[in-house]
């Protein structure tokens, strides 16, 4: 994918990556938008790890115009912090994202390659902030961007055992930011045999500092609240997947019951359960198989949003 860095409305900064074809525009009248917002300690090259597991491939196939940023705080954007009083980390970054972020990426990107929607592609710690950036532009009267779809991966409602009793050992880097060890890294987000070992040798490049107010306060300030205060407020259609070999969260049929309800004004809620798929999905085995459903979803987003506008 090639680089990109844009200076934002606020004067902020976001950067990245994309994977745009100027050939792709003739293909379809209905094209989405793709944005993926990476997980926690990694950054935009989540999303384009190696040329074999990266999101441009399905995105070449497809013709579909894909970017991937390294999200608020992360790498060469902006930091949202500090965090203003009444607010928390993933309001401020869903706010970012809604204000400043996604309408420069859809001037920039969407609109030249005659795109009709954006549809969001989130993982782990970037569920959060795309959650809420639904939620804003859905109570936006005049939003900078259209928006059609949310992809949800690698965030459940249900802390594990295993979590709840001891969370990583980060390693600090200042008061406000801290590194995964990365052979620790490593070994909770895949069991064996479900990862290419040259994603393996490649831990250190794709590890990436992050901010401590995003790692440590998810299930005290998230969890308790997002069922009831953000998916409902959310408008657009949703793709919500769990992996079974989740090291973060419980993951069965019942928790993912309870994810799609909590999207009670989505017209429509795809939930599915991956069985065996570890945490880092994208970086795994599985992972053209889920880019290619992935742009499908988006691709159907895109299709239904342009019969209906």
């Amino acid at each position: 994918m090639q680089p990109f860095q844009f200076t934002l409305s606020n004067n902020g900064t976001v950067a990245g990556v994309h994977s745009v074809l100027q050939s792709s525009a003739s293909r379809d009248d209905h094209r989405p938008l793709v944005v993926g917002l990476h997980g926690g300690c990694y950054d935009h090259q989540y999303f384009d790890a190696t040329p074999k597991y990266s999101a441009a491939l399905v995105s070449e196939a497809l013709g579909v115009p894909f970017v991937s940023i390294d999200r608020p705080s992360y790498g060469g954007s902006s930091s949202v912090l500090p965090i203003p009083e009444g607010s928390d980390f993933y309001q401020e970054t869903g706010r970012w994202l809604h204000s400043y972020i996604l309408p420069k990426l859809w001037s920039e990107f969407g609109v030249p390659n005659r795109c009709n929607c954006v549809v969001l592609l989130s993982h782990s710690l970037g569920v959060m902030g795309g959650i809420v950036a639904g939620a804003l532009h859905a109570q936006d009267d005049a939003p900078l961007y259209p928006l059609a779809g949310l992809i949800v991966n690698g965030m459940g409602n249900t802390q594990s055992p295993f979590m709840a009793g001891a969370s990583p050992s980060f390693v600090p880097v200042d008061d406000d930011h801290a590194l995964f060890p990365p052979d620790k890294k490593d070994t909770i987000m895949f069991k064996p045999g479900t990862v290419d070992p040259d994603i393996l040798a490649h831990c250190e490049r794709l590890n990436a500092v992050a901010p401590l107010a995003e790692l440590t306060q998810f299930p005290a300030m998230w969890l308790p609240v997002w069922k009831e205060k953000w998916a409902p407020q959310v408008t657009t259609s949703v793709m919500f997947c769990l992996v079974e070999d989740d090291p973060f969260f419980v993951v069965n049929e019942e928790e993912m019951e309870v994810c799609v309800r909590a999207f009670r004004n989505s017209p429509r809620v795809d939930g599915s359960l991956v069985r065996t798929a570890p945490h880092c999905m994208e970086l795994s085995y599985w992972s053209q198989g889920w880019y290619a459903r992935c742009f499908g979803f988006a691709m159907e987003c895109s299709a239904g949003f342009g019969s209906s506008n």
